[in-house]
């Protein structure tokens, strides 16, 4: 029963650091009490990469009357069908393998409508993402102030600049990036041809940050003025990189930190069974396990689901791919043939070029700006988990390299002393000297994931670099220092 619950435990906090959903919800002001963006000229259209969206994101038959969301299909009823089938399982064959594959097939069952086939096609060609192809004036639903997602950065566009200079990017965020690239091609051109401007502004969110790689290793520079990395993907992810490399680890720690700021009903149960040491006995209990069972749970969960989606293999570090190409396939290439055909693709042309076309854009006139989130925990399943990060994504990739300290601690004296002390944050957590781009990599402290609430001082900040003529710096803007602090409603703060 014991190594059961193990099992139960690892793989639900396994899959939900890589199915955190960026849902939307209430800001805590109404809308009535937000301050309308003042309007201003722009000689450039503006559109907004949005990144994953896991629940809700995605529908079956969308435009019709069948219209329903893709999402885990998840019932009481079959849990406790499961609970009772491991049981038996094991029971019966004396073999907690046994009761691994019952656990995993419901896993499997869970997520039945997200896998990608052995090509990196959808399993379903019904399911599809919304379409916003004209700009955002014809779609009246996307002015929303109190969206706490995309939507947000869309309304404060859509007041300062007007909505025919701002276009939204929706695609599915499962499948191949360089296919989704091609449709922002589409749209980057028709907003060019119907605002009658030479170059196009873009805001990539989170998994966005993919699909603009993709986009500039394929089409180039010419058609951008300015490219905004608001806490993406762009230099790829960890919780891919280490998960896809079978590198679960759960950190006493990093799990108290966790379920304190998520499930903080239960936060003081958890930081007792930590400062009496009982929950870095269970941590360790569910290492050893995951480590003993590793190649089943993988690939009898991970493979037939996750592994499958070109979209999550876009957040692999370019250095790691090899590796986790050979952990995740390796028996099994002439079957996944087609996909790793994609995943190759993605690796040559653009994760193994990140810099190089970073590089790139900026030796041909685009401005880049990075910005980083940190001090929200991450999902503890993975081994970077317990270092700083927004919520969903680690700081250190998201900011193109950043020295970042244990969340709750802060940077050795040998991680202070590298590089320019100027790059420093304040409380000693950050050292921006390691970043591919210092000087245009900016950290928001307790901000969270996507910046740009309506008429927030981040979205201010954010409307403050695309308006910048020139590549904007660290000390351009007197009001928007390299690290700022912040807060849920991204108030721009001084440190203490």
């Amino acid at each position: 029963m014991k190594k059961i619950l193990c099992f139960i435990l690892s793989v639900m906090l396994l899959l939900s650091s890589v199915t955190v959903a960026f849902a939307s919800g209430e800001t805590p002001e109404a809308e009535s009490e937000l301050t309308a963006i003042e309007r201003v000229e722009t000689d450039s259209p503006v559109i907004v990469v949005r990144g994953m969206q896991f629940t809700d994101g995605l529908q079956f038959d969308r435009g019709t009357e069948n219209a329903k969301p893709v999402n885990v299909q998840f019932d009481a009823g079959q849990l406790i069908k499961y609970l009772g089938k491991t049981l038996l399982a094991v029971l019966t064959s004396f073999s907690i393998e046994a009761g691994i594959s019952v656990v995993c097939e419901y896993v499997t069952e869970l997520f039945s409508a997200y896998p990608c086939d052995e090509n990196g096609d959808s399993l379903y060609e019904n399911i599809s993402a919304a379409w916003y192809p004209e700009a955002v004036s014809n779609y009246p639903e996307l002015y929303n102030k109190t969206s706490t997602d995309e939507v947000s950065i869309v309304a404060s566009l859509w007041d300062r600049y007007g909505g025919d200079m701002v276009y939204y990017f929706v695609y599915d965020w499962r499948l191949d990036p360089q296919d989704n690239a091609d449709l922002l091609a589409s749209t980057v051109d028709k907003a060019l041809s119907e605002t009658g401007c030479e170059k196009a502004d873009i805001i990539c969110c989170s998994m966005g940050g993919s699909v603009a790689m993709a986009y500039m290793a394929e089409y180039g520079y010419d058609k951008l003025g300015t490219v905004i990395s608001n806490t993406s993907v762009m230099f790829g992810a960890d919780v891919i990189t280490d998960l896809f490399q079978g590198k679960v680890c759960f950190d006493a720690d990093a799990v108290d930190r966790y379920v304190n700021a998520m499930v903080p009903s239960i936060g003081g149960l958890i930081s007792f069974m930590n400062k009496t040491g009982a929950l870095d006995i269970l941590c360790k209990l569910l290492n050893n396990f995951a480590q003993k069972h590793e190649k089943q749970i993988f690939e009898e969960s991970l493979v037939p689901t996750f592994a499958t989606l070109p979209g999550f293999w876009s957040m692999m570090k370019g250095e790691s791919y090899p590796a986790a190409r050979e952990f995740i396939f390796s028996g099994k290439e002439d079957k996944y043939a087609g996909l790793l055909s994609r995943l190759d693709g993605f690796y040559n042309n653009v994760s193994s070029r990140r810099q190089e076309i970073t590089d790139g854009a900026l030796a041909n006139g685009v401005n880049l700006i990075v910005i980083a989130s940190y001090n929200s925990p991450l999902v503890p399943a993975y081994e970077s988990a317990k270092y700083h990060g927004d919520g969903m994504v680690e700081t250190a990739p998201m900011s193109g390299g950043a020295l970042t300290s244990v969340l709750g601690g802060v940077l050795t004296e040998e991680q202070l002393a590298v590089g320019d002390s100027r790059y420093v944050s304040p409380d000693k957590c950050i050292n921006a000297s390691t970043c591919i781009y210092p000087e245009y990599t900016w950290f928001l402290k307790s901000a969270g994931h996507v910046v740009g609430l309506y008429g927030s001082d981040a979205m201010y900040f954010l409307m403050a670099l695309l308006e910048s003529e020139a590549q904007p710096t660290i000390s351009t803007f007197p009001q928007y220092p390299q690290f700022m602090a912040s807060n849920a409603n991204e108030d721009i703060l001084s440190f203490e």
